[in-house]
């Protein structure tokens, strides 16, 4: 890039654990996400993109490096990689770019984040664990004005001053806890929505036990939704409607400091989610590793200062791992050869909006998995010894088929079942469709470990690890 020319900005504002289906402009017909749907408006809206891992550390690596969850081989919650992996955030940095995070890591290995960040602040609050009104994997409660974990607003305002005070090209990347468990938003998003109004989904209590994997029952179980009520659940959905709309209102506060500074004619800013949320789906709240809609397909809104792609809606199948890709090409900025993803800038540019053939999403811990619960075991969220198995997902036209490594296979035509309530993955007639993507999920679990890097010898100047060879604490 030449030096003289001037650079365009990035901004990320990425919420954890948001529906996209809980977005005005995705179709939810009473949440009145307005700033959001004003940003959509003004960008593109990708209506089927589908995140690399339903888990946050691995949905975020991938989207950072651009490489699929059985690539990077991270896989927990708050895994870590060496920021020596090429990624986004290092990409921009080498051009210039002065970074700043506020918000949640789970990304870099935490001792070198200031390597990475010129400034940051780095704050994690998991499940909200130590509020004592968290009790329930449903839990649903208003969250104090001046209590530690409400950090919505303080991380907008933390994002706001770093633009207002960047006068080089800057790339700003703020990761909200809301909407994530425990459900909990202060005054006046924690009434905004009555759960007297709040229809239940059909899979709450409508789904065939039989038919499901046994992972499912095992986390019913251990979050005791016995104890959920569907007026309690109702009161979760609700403030989940809440914490989103808090998330909404700080897009426009970050919008309007963009367009009061003038930065708006040069920032791409880019709205996205790690991944959704169960909330109620198949009986369930809070993500386990399974593939539904309500975990996998993500909200995701492009907007460029220069591009004319007002109300776009690009309705192909799109990847998580091809996001920064794109951003990388739409700055201008070299795109490192190990990133598996493909851009779409040129899509984008073209009104091609075909998308991908196929969706790849991908899970779970080698670990042991549960076929029943364990006795006595209660677990406000999913983490060990829960169950934990192996499994990935392709999404294909109008079906998605799952496959786990020790339990109950999934088939779902999604078109015409979007709750995903019928599994027909044993039902005869669907044999063949089921064998066909089982093929091409293989296919695409293998594939991924093929990558151009330039003839097999590694550039060790230009990307000093070796992602091929990096072994699997790095």
């Amino acid at each position: 890039m030449e030096q003289n020319k001037k650079r365009r900005n990035l901004l990320i504002i990425t919420p954890d654990q948001m529906r996209a289906d809980y977005l005005g402009c995705y179709g939810h017909p009473t949440i009145g996400t307005a700033h959001l749907d004003r940003l959509a408006e003004e960008g593109v809206r990708f209506d089927s993109c589908y995140c690399a891992a339903p888990l946050c550390g691995p949905s975020r690596i991938s989207f950072t490096t651009s490489t699929y969850f059985s690539e990077h081989n991270h896989r927990d919650y708050g895994a870590e990689i060496n920021p020596d992996v090429p990624n986004l955030v290092t990409s921009l940095k080498k051009q210039g770019y002065r970074t700043g995070m506020f918000g949640k890591n789970h990304l870099f290995t935490y001792d070198r984040l200031p390597e990475v960040w010129d400034e940051l602040d780095e704050i994690c609050l998991g499940n909200c664990d130590g509020h004592e009104k968290y009790e329930h994997s449903f839990s649903a409660f208003t969250m104090e004005d001046d209590h530690p974990y409400n950090i919505t607003g303080r991380l907008t305002t933390e994002t706001i001053d770093f633009i207002k005070r960047q006068e080089g090209p800057f790339f700003a990347w703020v990761n909200y806890q809301d909407p994530h468990p425990a459900f909990a938003c202060p005054k006046p998003y924690d009434t905004m929505f009555s759960p007297d109004d709040i229809v239940l989904p059909e899979s709450y209590a409508g789904y065939d036990r039989a038919k499901e994997p046994d992972r499912n029952e095992v986390w019913r179980c251990h979050s005791e939704m016995d104890l959920c009520s569907e007026a309690d659940m109702r009161k979760a959905m609700a403030t989940y409607m809440g914490q989103v709309r808090y998330v909404d209102d700080s897009v426009g506060r970050l919008m309007e400091a963009l367009k009061e500074t003038g930065r708006d004619a040069d920032t791409l800013v880019l709205f996205f989610s790690d991944h959704g949320e169960l909330l109620g789906n198949h009986g369930m709240t809070h993500k386990i590793p399974v593939f539904y809609d309500a975990l996998t397909r993500i909200p995701v809104i492009l907007r460029h200062p220069a591009e004319h792609w007002e109300k776009k809606v690009f309705r192909g199948l799109v990847e998580e791992v091809d996001l920064a890709p794109t951003l990388l090409e739409l700055l201008e900025v070299p795109v490192p050869a190990t990133m598996t993803g493909k851009s779409l800038a040129g899509a984008l540019r073209a009104g091609d909006d075909t998308g991908k053939d196929s969706a790849l999403c991908e899970a779970g811990i080698a670990a042991p998995m549960l076929h029943e619960p364990m006795p006595g075991l209660t677990l406000r969220a999913p983490f060990e010894p829960a169950s934990y198995g192996c499994g990935a997902m392709i999404r294909r036209g109008d079906w998605k088929l799952s496959v786990y490594a020790e339990d109950l296979g999934e088939l779902y035509h999604v078109t015409e079942d979007p709750e995903e309530r019928e599994n027909l993955f044993e039902n005869p007639e669907y044999a063949d469709i089921r064998n066909d993507l089982t093929l091409r999920l293989l296919k695409r679990v293998l594939g991924v470990k093929i990558r151009d890097v330039g003839g097999g010898v590694w550039n060790t100047e230009e990307y000093p690890v070796d992602v091929r060879r990096m072994p699997l604490e790095v």
